[in-house]
């Protein structure tokens, strides 16, 4: 059984993923219903592929001559990211035995963000609370989208514009929460100058993988400095 106190802290540190995430799965939901896709594929989908980007597209090819190869290309181009995200994690996960499995399958954007940048309240064993973390948030989007899906059937005319704000504003709220929490902020105005440069050389559409592997190029420079 979980402890009160373990779930109570991964709840609050995972609120504002919460906001995103059940809004966005929502709009999955909704999004793959107005497609006309059958009512199980955005929950499936959701359990199973658990990657946003990834089931917004796969949703739409659904609609065009199926081909598992384009898919496979798709799924990994944009999936590309985690690659880093599970390099810097390597530590963390280290000891974790059967729950590594899950937290490596669980491991998003946010995941990482509101698990690496904060510390395991003291008092709780480290890999049991990045595995509720972990759980927690797949919950968020799986019952957001299965909310979607359900309003969407029963009343076909819901929609929901600007809904691609949300994530924007969702990771602006954490990294100033770090911000006003962290005691350096050296690794934060690297990975701001970095990710500044990519975006004036690769542009808005193409700077992310750039960006990523600038940022852990400089970091592991800099290890030494900057811990």
């Amino acid at each position: 059984m979980l402890k009160s106190g373990l779930l109570r802290a991964a709840v609050k540190l995972t609120l504002p993923v919460f906001a995103a995430y059940w809004l966005i799965g929502f709009g999955y939901g909704v999004f793959a219903t107005h497609l006309q896709l059958a009512w199980w594929f955005p929950l499936v989908t959701a359990a199973l592929v658990y990657s946003g980007s990834v089931e917004f597209i796969l949703a739409s090819l659904m609609l065009g001559a199926y081909c598992p190869l384009a898919v496979f290309v798709m799924a990994f181009l944009v999936g590309a990211r985690h690659l880093f995200y599970g390099i810097s994690m390597l530590d963390r996960f280290k000891g974790a035995g059967w729950r590594k499995f899950f937290m490596i399958y669980m491991l998003t954007d946010e995941t990482f963000a509101v698990t690496f940048a904060n510390p395991v309240p003291a008092g709780l064993a480290p890999h049991r609370f990045q595995l509720v973390v972990s759980v927690l948030v797949w919950l968020y989007w799986l019952t957001g989208t299965a909310m979607g899906t359900f309003l969407a059937h029963a009343c076909p005319a819901v929609d929901l514009p600007g809904m691609e704000f949300v994530m924007t504003a969702m990771f602006a709220a954490i990294f100033a929460e770090n911000w006003r929490t962290e005691k350096s902020h050296a690794g934060s105005r690297i990975g701001l100058a970095v990710s500044f440069v990519a975006l004036l050389l690769f542009g808005a559409d193409d700077f992310m993988l750039p960006a990523m592997g600038g940022i852990l190029a400089v970091l592991t420079l800099l290890r030494k400095k900057l811990s």
